[in-house]
């Protein structure tokens, strides 16, 4: 939306029916009382202004005034009237702002400064772990930072790839985890076509971010302007703006590219991006050396971590940080690409691909999955990850264990405890 020049925008300020102008004017009036009234109370502060007053009054009134009683009574009057303006103001404002929102106007405003002001935080990964947790961390401040990866190209994320875009998919869950949209804004940007032919797969949230891409021809852009549309709290960054793609050293000397055929691969070595060295965005680096709390995860660690620790520049700034650095390790493993792997294992991989110091803390849940929901999971290949915390200890991680899951069909976080748990530790470091 273009905005309007200020003299134009300030002259709509007199349109008829606001309800804003004619308290305005009555706390304007009382300001001018309120200053005369101290003026002919307090003539020692101004006597040449009082005795100007007085000359005045006296011609007006044809006597001469008791200029006390009358200050006095003009600086009470003024203060009542720059009280009662002030608050028809507030009331006009709060009954255009509640009836288009719903929502307390002071609650708002006060849970809005709050989040303001709350904590820098960065949160890197992908997929819909990282998304979840988002969802709990918007609670607690609006300075978010989401650093997500571009090596997606399966589902809608990979067809629009092949018409040379960068993935859009895991950017937009990570959008719509700190949206304030309504919810069916929200339904109809995750909404995915199940049929109307050549929209089949296909997400409408990632159409609107490739029609932004056209229009603008910068897909960086494109995400922001998104972001705007569904009034975000914080922002999504893409980690590069390459195109990378994804490839893996299998235990067998194996080579296997792309994400979909590396998140099927078995007994995965090592992971790397092609080409190798990828530019970081710089808002995304920025974004890290002033963050107060950096998180990792939870997702697919060969997939969705991984490759936005492997941009060199991202890496580096990761491990200068004096923040807190937690890894918010899965609940599950995951099919092929961690099978069998342990908490300690997660954390292995991580100070294998990128070096020491790019993790202080992980979180681990110790909450009970029922038996039949974990016979569920291990008939599909995945597994509990046991919270081995000896082990993490050994490698110079600091482990915390708490309950931090929801269990009913699946077995996810919640958002709410997870969140609670990360901002204990920042508060304690």
């Amino acid at each position: 939306m273009k905005l309007q020049p200020r003299g134009v925008r300030a002259m709509q300020w007199l349109t008829v029916g606001l309800g804003v102008k004619r308290w305005g004017v009555v706390a304007l009036l009382g300001l001018a009382l309120t200053i005369f009234g101290a003026a002919l109370s307090f003539a020692y502060v101004a006597v040449d202004f009082s005795l100007w007053v007085i000359t005045i009054a006296d011609r007006i009134l044809g006597r001469l005034p008791d200029t006390v009683a009358l200050g006095f009574g003009c600086l009470v009057l003024g203060v009542a009237a720059v009280a009662i303006g002030l608050r028809g103001v507030y009331k006009a404002v709060e009954r255009v702002y509640s009836s288009e929102t719903r929502a307390d106007f002071l609650e708002t405003a006060l849970k809005r400064r709050r989040l303001d002001t709350g904590e820098r935080i960065v949160a890197i990964g992908g997929g819909t772990g990282l998304s979840t947790m988002l969802r709990g961390l918007k609670h607690y401040s609006s300075n978010i930072t989401a650093i997500v990866t571009m090596a997606d190209d399966g589902g809608s994320s990979g067809m629009l790839r092949e018409h040379g875009m960068l993935p859009p998919g895991d950017l937009r869950n990570c959008i719509a985890a700190l949206a304030e949209a309504e919810p069916l804004m929200m339904q109809l940007f995750q909404h995915r076509f199940e049929g109307l032919g050549v929209l089949k797969g296909h997400s409408l949230g990632n159409l609107i971010v490739a029609a932004m891409f056209e229009m603008s021809g910068d897909f960086d852009q494109a995400v922001r302007e998104t972001s705007k549309v569904l009034a975000i709290r914080g922002r999504v960054l893409p980690s590069t703006l390459d195109d990378v793609r994804l490839a893996a050293e299998l235990e067998d000397g194996t080579r296997v590219e792309g994400q979909v055929k590396v998140n099927e691969a078995l007994k995965i070595r090592a992971v790397s991006l092609v080409p190798a060295d990828p530019k970081p965005l710089p808002g995304a680096v920025k974004a890290i050396e002033e963050a107060e709390i950096i998180l990792i995860g939870p997702g697919s660690l060969f997939t969705s971590i991984i490759p936005n620790l492997l941009v060199p520049e991202i890496a580096a700034a990761i491990k200068a940080s004096r923040a807190p650095k937690i890894y918010v390790c899965n609940v599950m493993t995951q099919p092929n690409e961690t099978l069998d792997f342990s908490a300690a294992d997660h954390v292995r991989a991580l100070i294998h691909h990128i070096g020491q110091g790019v993790i202080t803390h992980v979180l681990l849940n110790s909450g009970k999955v029922p038996p039949d929901v974990l016979a569920r999971y291990e008939a599909k290949g995945a597994r509990y990850i046991a919270p081995d915390e000896t082990e993490i200890e050994m490698l110079g991680v600091r482990p915390i264990h708490g309950p931090f899951i929801d269990v009913s069909n699946v077995v996810r976080h919640n958002s709410q405890k997870l969140a609670a748990a990360i901002f204990r530790i920042a508060s304690r470091a």
